[in-house]
């Protein structure tokens, strides 16, 4: 008969007590180990030590001088970083980099590899200015880098400084910046929400930034699109609509290259309020060494008018705020689309074609747009037909008289020439060399016009092809030929002084008697 062999439970127990043993063990060394770390890093040493990485890395990174006033340490639910009062400064100078607020997290496992979570950033000031002569040792500098999930700046503004001393910055107010997957050594991609104070809107912009330029900041990478959406126009004093400004960009912050496009469907000047369509094609630089932006082509419709131009936007030192001028030259427009900003009247009191060339230049101040308004050309108007039938009767009258035919009722909707030079400050448009012609006339005036009254104010001189007596019919005739000797002049059957006063759509017409007769 077989005997079963009983084992004896004895080492079976034993084996599963020192397990227990050995993990009962583990978790009392690991909890002593999480306490002590919590310790260590609870301590005044770890937050000291925190703060002397922390100041060491961004020295290096952005070789500069580092001050924090507040820096504080967490360990639950992450380990985080937490400060405020955060300045970089160069060379003894205003600190390029403020930062009001900061916080920095990340898991422990992560941060001891150099990877950080999340920052987030409220209240920044970054002043983008010329790198300031390296010495070769702190070029050399290691620099470890660090890379973060998401940076989140709220409340923030750009600043980029010009060389020239006094001129303004290039000011950018952001909103709300998000970038991911950031570090020193590559190129981010970013999200921004920017503020723009005149015209007052939101810009959406969406691209990369970086590398880091450490030795010349301005030579930091910059690309991507922009949206401007619904700017009210009417924060800008004298003008009135809604734009819409969509692009691209690229280059680097001291020098970015701009593209797009403007939508304005309702531009207007204030006193006017005669909106017409506006749209814009252009191709733009801003140069952060000067502050200025370089407008090199524009191509602009207004209404059907088709205007280039180019230019720069500029400030002065010592002055606040920029200057536009630009070059603008018009072949083919349309008349009535540039009435249209500056008469009152539902219809434009001329139709015709015009062509200009002008300088254009609009300060900076409080005033309203056409008050600031300078420019400076010459301009043709072809095809030039009144719309108010009671002064195209007279012009066509006086077409027939100066044809010698008063009495032709064929010669009617005469058409009209105009051309000379013009001059447009404060709002007061001086013509001191008008010419106007008309089948039969020619007109020669020098005055200038108002454009908030609207109100005319020329003199000149009347030249027609027929004697005097030629412009009338019946017994007026046969009294004036004893007079023709005394009105013509060389070139011309008559020559009268006249005067224009009135307004646009009721001008007045008159007759200077003792001019005339004295002669020029």
């Amino acid at each position: 008969m077989n005997t079963a062999t009983r084992i004896s439970p004895g080492p079976v127990v034993m084996r599963r007590g020192l397990i227990r043993t050995i993990a009962a063990g583990t978790v009392v060394a690991v909890a002593l180990a999480v306490a002590l770390v919590a310790g260590v890093l609870g301590t005044s040493w770890a937050k000291n030590r925190v703060r002397a990485e922390a100041v060491a890395f961004l020295e290096a990174r952005f070789d500069a001088s580092v001050e924090i006033d507040e820096l504080s340490l967490r360990l639950v639910p992450s380990v985080s970083v937490t400060g405020r009062g955060l300045r970089l400064v160069r060379d003894g100078r205003v600190p390029f980099i403020r930062i009001d607020r900061f916080s920095a997290a990340g898991s422990p496992l992560r941060l001891l590899r150099r990877q950080v979570g999340a920052v987030e950033i409220d209240g920044l000031e970054l002043q983008v200015a010329r790198g300031a002569g390296r010495s070769e040792s702190r070029r050399k500098a290691p620099r470890r880098d660090v890379r973060v999930d998401r940076i989140e700046v709220r409340q923030g503004v750009l600043l980029i400084v010009p060389d020239q001393a006094g001129k303004l910055p290039l000011r950018f107010d952001l909103e709300e910046v998000v970038m991911n997957d950031f570090s020193f050594e590559g190129s981010a991609p970013y999200a921004a929400r920017l503020t723009n104070p005149k015209p007052t809107g939101r810009i959406d912009s969406v691209g990369r930034f970086g590398p880091w330029n450490t030795e010349e900041p301005r030579q930091t990478p910059l690309s991507g699109t922009y949206l401007f959406e619904r700017a009210q126009l009417d924060t800008i004093k004298g003008i009135g609509g809604t734009l819409t400004s969509r692009g691209q960009f690229g280059g680097v912050l001291g020098r970015i290259a701009v593209e797009g496009t403007t939508t304005t469907p309702d531009f207007q000047l204030a006193y006017a309020r005669q909106p017409i369509r506006l749209d814009t094609r252009f191709q733009a630089t801003v140069d952060g060494t000067s502050g200025d932006t370089y407008l090199e082509e524009v191509h602009a419709t207004l209404g059907e008018s088709l205007i280039l131009a180019r230019g720069s936007v500029a400030g002065a030192p010592g002055a606040k705020g920029r200057t536009i001028a630009l070059d603008v030259q018009l072949d083919q427009g349309r008349l009535e689309d540039f009435l249209r900003l500056a008469v009152k009247a539902p219809e434009s009191p001329m139709v015709g074609v015009i062509g200009l060339k002008s300088a254009f230049e609009l300060p900076p101040g409080e005033a309203s747009v056409p008050e600031r308004l300078r420019m400076v050309g010459t301009f043709t108007i072809r095809q030039g037909r009144f719309t108010s039938d009671t002064v195209q009767t007279r012009i066509d009258e006086l077409s027939r008289r100066g044809r010698g035919q008063p009495g032709n009722a064929a010669v009617e909707n005469v058409a009209s020439s105009f051309g000379g030079a013009f001059r447009l400050d404060a709002g007061r448009l001086a013509l001191p060399r008008l010419q106007f012609r008309v089948g039969g006339a020619d007109v020669a005036l020098a005055g200038s016009y108002r454009l908030e009254s609207e109100m005319l104010d020329f003199a000149g001189t009347l030249r027609l092809d027929a004697p005097l007596s030629r412009t009338t019919t019946g017994v007026k005739s046969l009294l004036l030929r004893g007079f023709d000797p005394f009105f013509r002049k060389p070139g011309a059957g008559t020559q009268l002084a006249i005067k224009i006063g009135g307004t646009v759509d009721k001008p007045a017409f008159g007759l200077d008697l003792k001019r005339t007769l004295r002669g020029p």
